[in-house]
């Protein structure tokens, strides 16, 4: 593994360091997936060290979720210690949201990358706008049941898997529609991203490792990439999980905001090549 890291250079061993400490902060205080934020960063270092254009998002979005798989498990033991770990939405989204998962991870492979980008980057968009209309912007005041309630865990499932993104980024602004507190939808966003991203990480590793791959990457995830972005996204997430407890609403959501437009900013900025 030192070999493998020793073949980035310094600048992105430093982006990538603090670039996990910024996951784990945003997984733990908002249950942010960290794809929103490992994936334009892992583009950039790709294209730095000469790994080809079509091979740098299949990559990325594979190394992404093995990432998140790392970070959520600590951010998921800092909300059940700080009980705000919603267990009522937890049985009711989880099996949905794996199937999901699981026809999304299909489609990562036949969508064309400019596509997944602007998608990638219009949820971001979209998803801002939901948070920052809050109670004005609901479908409802409870979580919908039957047939209803499995399309919305379905579809983030779908679009977490399919690009990396981290379930619990779509989740949180989802669950609002429904009228869940952000707080309690920060809690459960933390377990969503573990439930996808760890098959989802398993599975792009078994990948063929496309053409011009970085030399630490198992099938389609960066082994040292993964590394350097996931320990310090580790040692923050449970002290940010416990922070979440103790901030205000309109901070949290504030953050989740500013946090969205920035990284569609930085995607946007992905698609010249």
């Amino acid at each position: 593994m030192i070999e493998s890291i020793a073949g980035y250079a310094l600048p992105a061993i430093l982006a990538l360091g603090a670039a996990g400490a910024a996951i784990g902060a945003v997984g733990g205080l908002l249950g942010i997936g960290g794809g929103v934020i490992a994936v334009p960063v892992l583009l950039d270092v790709f294209a730095a060290i000469g790994v080809p254009p079509m091979t740098r998002l299949p990559v990325s979005v594979g190394t992404a979720h093995l990432v998140v798989a790392l970070a959520a498990a600590p951010a998921v033991w800092g909300h059940a210690r700080a009980g705000t770990l919603d267990r009522t939405i937890l049985r009711a989204w989880t099996p949905a949201l794996a199937v999901g998962g699981l026809l999304g991870l299909g489609a990562a492979h036949v969508v064309p990358q400019a596509l997944a980008l602007i998608t990638f980057a219009a949820l971001m968009l979209l998803l801002s706008a939901q948070m920052l209309a809050g109670r004005r912007l609901r479908v409802s005041s409870d979580l919908p049941r039957g047939a209803a309630g499995l399309l919305a865990p379905g579809l983030v499932g779908f679009l977490a898997a399919g690009l990396g993104i981290g379930a619990g980024t779509l989740s949180g602004p989802v669950l609002g529609l429904f009228g869940v507190p952000l707080l309690r939808a920060v809690g459960a966003g933390a377990s969503f991203n573990l439930v996808i991203a760890l098959p989802s990480a398993l599975l792009f590793a078994l990948e063929k490792a496309p053409p011009g791959a970085p030399g630490d990457a198992i099938g389609q995830v960066a082994l040292a990439a993964a590394a350097l972005l996931a320990l310090p996204a580790m040692l923050v997430a449970p002290s940010a999980a416990r922070l979440s407890r103790r901030m205000p609403d309109r901070a949290l959501r504030a953050l989740f905001i500013a946090t969205l437009l920035l990284i569609a900013t930085r995607v946007l900025s992905n698609l010249g090549g």
